[in-house]
């Protein structure tokens, strides 16, 4: 079983327009550097549509071409920070609820939410209860800290309903903090919620051996890789590296693949990065090995534990 345990599904009205401004500068500024003259226009005219997929089309076809059997999906929210966007997050969870129940075998849908919002803990525990959403995502990015009262407020209820919590980890894109997004935060509620399975994402990128040492000495914290795909197609004996040391701080039942998409499907479509984790036993770079038990686990048998989906033999 393949699971795709961090992506996502969007629209362009689910985020605030400064979101889009700003990621169009860096797609400007990357495409530029590799000798492409584009503005931000063109990004948004040509590049941009291929993300907006708010029914969830483009996933499952998506993930029919990469024998994905599985994708833990969530939206981010992103308006307290950057402007409210025209669809509202509850509406946009919603969705993602409703697109759980139209494809129960392949989507697992989170809650998502900033926890400053007052209605926070509530509407997580409907969107639980009543709409049988399976998780939490949470964005710090956004503008709060890992560990501060509204978080614990949500941690609380995830306890209680007995359902793990994802967070972005990791140096984040403009205009969002990265400060806000350092693993460190997380240690506390690794303490204080020590029977809750909270997930981070990322392997916190550039905070990545920070986060292997907590790895290594906190039982209930697990690690995607989702958004390396560049390393992996551009350095792919460094990317190697960096999985062998996360599995190896970890253990290979903690650390969990993952895509982020839509974001990096142009660079290197889903199929392409399912297909170089699951040869790795064969094809891994010489001197660093990676055995068949342990790809398993990572691409699907790990998270299908967590989040309580049925392995189909």
């Amino acid at each position: 079983m393949i699971v795709d345990a961090h992506t996502h599904i969007l629209d362009k009205d689910w985020l605030p327009d400064l979101w889009w401004d700003a990621l169009a500068e860096i797609y400007v500024h990357e495409l530029q550097r590799l000798g492409t003259k584009v503005t931000k226009d063109d990004v948004k005219r040509m590049i941009f549509p291929q993300f907006y997929d708010p029914n969830g089309d483009k996933l499952l076809k998506e993930m029919d071409r990469a024998g994905i059997d599985v994708s833990i999906v969530f939206a981010v929210d992103f308006g307290l920070a950057l402007g409210e966007p025209k669809v509202s997050i509850e509406e946009q969870n919603r969705r993602i609820a409703k697109l759980q129940d139209k494809h129960p075998d392949r989507i697992v849908a989170l809650f998502t939410i900033d926890p400053r919002r007052p209605s926070a803990v509530d509407l997580f525990e409907t969107a639980v209860k009543e709409w049988g959403m399976r998780g939490l995502k949470l964005h710090p990015g956004a503008g709060f800290y890992p560990n501060s009262k509204e978080v614990y407020r949500m941690l609380e209820k995830a306890r209680e309903l007995r359902v793990p919590v994802l967070f972005h980890t990791g140096q984040v894109v403009q205009p969002l903090r990265s400060k806000y997004c350092d693993p460190i935060y997380i240690d506390d509620l690794l303490i204080d919620f020590h029977d809750l399975t909270i997930q981070v994402a990322h392997l916190s990128f550039g905070w990545r051996y920070e986060l292997f040492h907590m790895g290594s000495t906190k039982t209930n914290l697990v690690a995607d890789f989702s958004g390396w795909q560049l390393t992996a197609r551009n350095n792919p004996t460094f990317f190697c590296q960096v999985l062998r040391e996360a599995i190896d701080a970890f253990g290979p039942d903690r650390i969990l693949f993952g895509t982020d998409g839509p974001y990096l499907r142009a660079a290197m479509p889903d199929k392409d990065f399912v297909n170089f984790i699951r040869t790795l036993p064969e094809k891994a770079p010489a001197g660093i090995k990676f055995t068949e038990k342990e790809i398993n686990m990572i691409l699907g048998e790990n998270a299908a534990r967590i989040y309580g989906i049925e392995i189909k033999k």
